[in-house]
């Protein structure tokens, strides 16, 4: 990647955080907030990723770039979708995933996850290394096609940076479960 092309890169990634930062002063966001409690199976995936850069989407070769990069400590995990066209293909999908990536499907009596987390198809959610797990990024489409900088570059922000700060300064919801 040039320099101009990290420059803008980072440009475009200081104007999202400073439109955000907007919103979430004014709390209308769920960025900085705790996760919400979320099971599938009577599986709480997120529940031992305090301290790590937690990724839910759906993703490819970024986990190995990342990796090859040294950037440690980050987890990905993949959340399919409930409608039935998606349980379908669920061992495809597993199949493709990358090694060491799981798939989670979601049950037909179970709370949607994707209507938890406020998340659709193809969304990206970057959760911080911080005790809380707190949503430090939602990328949606267009701007979640991994050919794009925006992943990325929320990866390493939030693999670098303490977005949300120290996260006793935010009331934690993270006990509650929602949606049951």
């Amino acid at each position: 990647m040039g320099y101009s092309a990290l420059a803008t890169t980072t440009l475009l990634l200081l104007l999202a955080i400073a439109a955000t930062l907007a919103d979430v002063a004014e709390n209308r966001t769920r960025i900085c907030q705790p996760a919400p409690l979320w099971k599938i199976n009577g599986v709480a995936p997120m529940a031992g990723m305090e301290g790590q850069v937690t990724v839910v989407a759906l993703l490819g070769s970024l986990q190995r770039k990342l990796s090859l990069e040294g950037v440690t400590n980050v987890s990905f995990m993949i959340v399919n979708e409930k409608t039935p066209f998606s349980r379908a293909m669920y061992w495809e999908l597993k199949r493709h995933a990358p090694e060491g990536v799981p798939v989670y499907q979601q049950q037909i009596l179970e709370p949607d996850v994707w209507q938890i987390l406020d998340g659709d198809k193809d969304d990206f959610l970057i959760y911080d290394r911080s005790v809380c797990s707190r949503l430090a990024f939602h990328i949606q489409l267009p701007y979640s096609f991994l050919h794009l900088p925006y992943v990325e570059a929320a990866v390493r922000y939030t693999h670098s940076k303490d977005y949300c700060g120290n996260c006793s300064w935010y009331p934690s919801n993270s006990s509650q479960e929602v949606g049951t």
